[in-house]
C-alpha cells in the first residue's frame, strides 16, 4: 500500500483549518501529514503572501528573483523539517503542486502582456472577479519521505518560522501509525510530538 495524495486522504480529517473563518488568512499555515509503513508525506498549504513577500505577479527584476528563490526555499525540506534522526526518513521528492494560475504564468513568462489560464482555473477557491479585487494567492508544496525505522517517527519540528518570517502558526493535522494528530505549531512551540 502507498501513501496516496494527501488531498484524498486528509479531507476525511476534520481539519481544524476548515472550521476557522475564510480559507485564505496571512500568517496561517496549514501541514498535512500521512504516514503508511515506510512512506511519509507532508504537505504545506500557506498565502503566497507568506511564502514569497507578496500576492500579485511578480512585475520588477528584484520582484522576480524574489519569487524564485522564495519558491526554491519552500520546496527545501532539509531547511524546513527537522525528523527524528532515529527514523533515518531521506527525502524523495519536494515539488511545488499548485499555485495561483496568473501568478505562475506572469513568472515564467516574463510578462508577456497576457494572462493565461487553463484547465485548472475553475478548481480556485476564489472567483475571478474575487482574486482580482483581493489579489489572493495560495501554494502548495508536497515533500516525500522513505524512512528505514518509521516505529521511531514520533515528532516533527518545523523551521518554516525562522525561514519565512511572517507565518504567526501552522495548522498540523495528519494520519501516522497510531492514528489522526493535530497540533499547531507556532515559533515558541515548533514541536509536535506523538
Amino acid at each position: 500500500m502507498s501513501v496516496k495524495p494527501l488531498l484524498f486522504i486528509l479531507p476525511l480529517l476534520p481539519l481544524t483549518a476548515q472550521a476557522l473563518p475564510g480559507v485564505h488568512q496571512h500568517g496561517f499555515g496549514r501541514l498535512s501529514l500521512a504516514q503508511d509503513q515506510q512512506q511519509l508525506m507532508l504537505e504545506l498549504f500557506a498565502p503566497a503572501a507568506d511564502i514569497v513577500g507578496f500576492e500579485h505577479a511578480p512585475n520588477n527584476a528584484e520582484q522576480h528573483t524574489q519569487y524564485r528563490e522564495a519558491l526554491a526555499r519552500i520546496q527545501n525540506a532539509d531547511l524546513l523539517f527537522t525528523l527524528p534522526r532515529a527514523a533515518g526518513c531521506q527525502l524523495i521528492a519536494s515539488q511545488l503542486i499548485e499555485q495561483d494560475e496568473d501568478t505562475l504564468n506572469e513568472a515564467e513568462h516574463e510578462h508577456d502582456g497576457e494572462h493565461h489560464h487553463d484547465e485548472h482555473e475553475h478548481e480556485h477557491e476564489h472567483d475571478d472577479d474575487h482574486h482580482a479585487d483581493h489579489g489572493h494567492s495560495d501554494i502548495l508544496v508536497q515533500y516525500r519521505y522513505q524512512c528505514q525505522q518509521p516505529q521511531a517517527l514520533t515528532q516533527l519540528s518545523t523551521q518554516l518560522f525562522e525561514q519565512f518570517t511572517s507565518f504567526n502558526n501552522i495548522e498540523l493535522q495528519g494520519i501516522v501509525a497510531t492514528g489522526q494528530i493535530a497540533a499547531t505549531l507556532t515559533s515558541e512551540k515548533p514541536t509536535a510530538s506523538w
